[in-house]
């Protein structure tokens, strides 16, 4: 199934085993080289930045059921840091193409709610098909110059 983070955002995530809240989607972690979602970051669980891996979730158009109760963890890495403090997300960052062009402003992305593979990326100007994206920085995302 196709989701997009703008539609995903503020889902309730909740625990598989005891189906208690651990709070709503915040952000998205993504791994550009990879082509996919890492990790949501989860709201509402203090002040420290808790995230919880991909690989412990399954999406669900009203909510998104964690494995278990302890699936969120601190951040602990500088990138993912980065983007829970909002230094660096897809949302908001201005598009370059590998020639220099500007493409517009990332307004949404679409993803794969199976499998966390991101599928395409809506700008101000278009839409960019997910296997053109190259990296993504403090600065802005850069996808392959259209050919």
């Amino acid at each position: 199934m196709i989701d997009t983070f703008n539609a995903a955002d503020k889902r309730a995530v909740v625990a598989g085993d005891t189906a208690d809240e651990l709070g709503k989607i915040k952000a998205f972690i993504v791994d550009v080289g990879a082509n996919r979602v890492e990790a949501v970051q989860v709201s509402g669980r203090g002040r420290k930045a808790d995230i919880v891996p991909w690989e412990r979730l399954r999406f669900g158009g009203d909510a998104v059921i964690a494995d278990s109760g302890d699936a969120p963890e601190q951040v602990s890495d500088d990138r993912d840091l980065d983007a829970v403090k909002g230094r660096v997300t897809m949302r908001g960052s201005r598009v370059l193409d590998t020639s220099g062009f500007e493409l517009g402003t990332v307004e949404d992305v679409s993803f794969d709610s199976e499998s966390g593979a991101l599928v395409a990326v809506r700008t101000t100007d278009g839409e960019v098909d997910a296997s053109h994206l190259c990296s993504l920085g403090s600065y802005a995302l850069v996808v392959d110059a259209e050919e």
